[in-house]
């Protein structure tokens, strides 16, 4: 975090300097929260002192150098300029937790946006496909029903359409889950 300290009608002291970067240091986990490095952030921080009210006035300005950018602005005013610093400081972790805030909200409206289409996607999909496809026989010549078991086995497949050599109809092979295979064939 990079800090700047501006001093207007004010003589800023090493003293305010550590006060306000000592107070600085708890927006430090706001920032990790809302995924923005402290490499990446500027602060200047500008006291004025204004002679004719005997008010000092505190102004934050937090730059986010990262693709989304941003800034937060804040300033406050008390007769105490620490007092003034420790304000200041608190209306900025109150952006800083809206900030936060927006950005959930924002990755949450997203996240739901994309998950729509997604669904979209798939019913459109569904949508273009026939429930019913017709499709070929797998063997075109008749065979005999220990044929039609073999190529069954053989193949791994767990029905098989085919033309009865002995019948000259289309029969089912199919295999059961005990192991055995049945045969759907038509009048039987």
């Amino acid at each position: 975090m990079k800090i700047e300290h501006v001093g207007k009608n004010i003589q800023v002291t090493d003293f305010i300097k550590d006060y306000a970067e000592h107070k600085l240091e708890k927006l430090k986990p706001y920032l990790k929260d809302i995924d923005i490095s402290e490499d990446s952030v500027i602060v200047k921080i500008t006291y004025d002192f204004e002679k004719h009210r005997h008010r000092n006035r505190v102004d934050i300005d937090i730059y986010f150098n990262t693709p989304g950018g941003g800034v937060i602005h804040a300033w406050e005013e008390s007769n105490d300029l620490y007092a003034a610093i420790d304000f200041v400081i608190d209306e900025v972790e109150r952006q800083l937790v809206r900030l936060k805030a927006r950005r959930v909200e924002e990755r949450r409206r997203l996240a739901k946006l994309k998950e729509q289409e997604r669904r979209t996607a798939v019913e459109e999909e569904s949508i273009k496909k026939p429930l019913i496809t017709l499709e070929p026989l797998p063997m075109e010549k008749p065979m005999t029903v220990d044929d039609a078991r073999l190529l069954l086995e053989e193949m791994g497949a767990f029905f098989l359409p085919f033309r009865n050599a002995e019948t000259g109809e289309i029969n089912v092979i199919y295999r059961k889950k005990a192991g055995n295979y049945g045969l759907i064939a038509p009048g039987v």
